[in-house]
């Protein structure tokens, strides 16, 4: 049975935090839809019913593309105003009613962004009004970008805050802090980008220290206590973690603590919280990112009939982006399978697959699925699981 999907795209505000999420229709009929009422149809109902608006958002607010006639017939009332921005994009054409749908739709508190902005003299009722206007940063020339900037700042809205979107590598990112831009979007933010001859701090020796004793046939949890009693925020991470709600243990013992929690959860704290420290100048949501791949690299080996535990490939899929570093330069210095080295570095075997797959669903490229067996609305279901336990392991470290 078909079934539709809901992609979404991270915004970043100026510190490159989660600021929101575009929300996009995605289809396993590859994205093919009848018209832009129907898709924005589907991402609101499956938003609110099928998988849930937190869910797709985790509390942030939503970016949600609304054709002229749902702007016209006050659609976005469906959703709280503190919910969603209202996505004008670039093809609505517009007349008096429009301008008219939308100065209401801002009066009542709702947020209007311009998508995909071109400069155009109907436009500028809307320029006046608008909270958010994206710029594409693939089909403008940078030229073109500053003259947009200033035009509105000096003519038309001096408040208005702009989002630099398609920021596909460092330079745009660049770019776009030098421009003052107020968010990002893009590629660049999910997918890795790798920037040559930049310093990095190597792993922290405890965390090594302690994933070696972890991996012993007869882990020495003593000698793992007074590892972690050796760093005060470690300690307070383990503490907060397995007090929390989510593993249901009220202790105040880290030896009862590592005890209870068991090998291979320690190993997923320790591997995360190596990586939180690794770069603090990295975005949270890369991080977050490489959370969710490892969760979801794990949930996918009952697909291929594997017994090895994927959370440690899906982790590392992104430590290229987190140290700017080659894959090849990095893995030399680290013990791990030998075939999940060749699966990060060039996607090859059973292993590679699963990192194809991790990437289709970010992406929701549904119709590279057509290679694979498996019940993709299942996978789907794992996915968002993914993200659940990712988002709230990233809360409690």
């Amino acid at each position: 049975m078909s079934k539709s999907m809901v992609g979404r795209q991270p915004i970043l505000d100026k510190n490159e935090k989660l600021f929101a999420y575009e929300l996009l229709f995605r289809s396993e009929q590859g994205n093919k839809i009848i018209d832009g009422e129907q898709a924005t149809s589907e991402v609101i109902s499956s938003s609110l019913e099928s998988i849930g608006l937190f869910n797709l958002t985790q509390n942030k607010p939503a970016f949600i593309n609304f054709t002229a006639p749902m702007i016209k017939n006050k659609i976005p009332e469906i959703l709280a105003k503190e919910s969603i921005f209202i996505e004008i994009l670039e093809t609505v054409v517009v007349d008096s009613d429009i301008i008219e749908s939308c100065q209401e739709l801002k009066a009542e508190g709702y947020k209007i962004v311009l998508d995909d902005f071109e400069f155009k003299e109907e436009w500028i009722e809307l320029i006046k009004i608008a909270d958010i206007i994206k710029i594409d940063f693939i089909n403008t020339t940078p030229a073109q970008r500053k003259e947009i900037l200033a035009v509105i700042r000096s003519k038309y809205n001096s408040q208005v805050k702009f989002l630099a979107e398609k920021v596909e590598n460092h330079s745009d990112l660049e770019e776009a802090k030098k421009d003052n831009y107020d968010y990002y979007q893009g590629f660049y933010f999910t997918k890795p980008d790798i920037v040559s001859g930049k310093k990095v701090e190597p792993f922290s020796l405890s965390y090594n220290n302690i994933i070696k004793e972890l991996n012993k046939e007869n882990p020495n949890f003593k000698k793992i206590e007074k590892i972690i009693k050796q760093d005060l925020s470690m300690t307070y991470s383990l503490l907060r973690l397995i007090n929390s709600a989510a593993y249901g243990y009220d202790i105040n013992s880290i030896r009862q603590g590592i005890v209870l929690l068991g090998i291979e959860r320690l190993k997923k704290w320790c591997l995360l919280y190596s990586f939180k420290k690794l770069n603090n100048q990295k975005p949270d949501l890369l991080l977050k990112t490489a959370l969710i791949r490892a969760y979801f690299a794990d949930s996918l080996k009952k697909y291929f009939e594997i017994k090895e535990d994927l959370f440690v490939l899906g982790l590392f899929s992104l430590i290229n982006a987190y140290l700017d570093r080659d894959f090849e330069d990095i893995l030399a210095q680290i013990s791990l399978k030998t075939e999940f080295k060749e699966a990060l570095i060039s996607r090859k075997g059973k292993f590679g697959s699963i990192l194809d797959i991790i990437e289709i669903y970010e992406k929701s490229n549904w119709k590279e699925l057509k290679n694979y067996s498996f019940d993709t609305a299942c996978v789907f279901a794992d996915y968002l699981e993914a993200i659940e336990k990712g988002e709230r392991f990233f809360e409690l470290t």
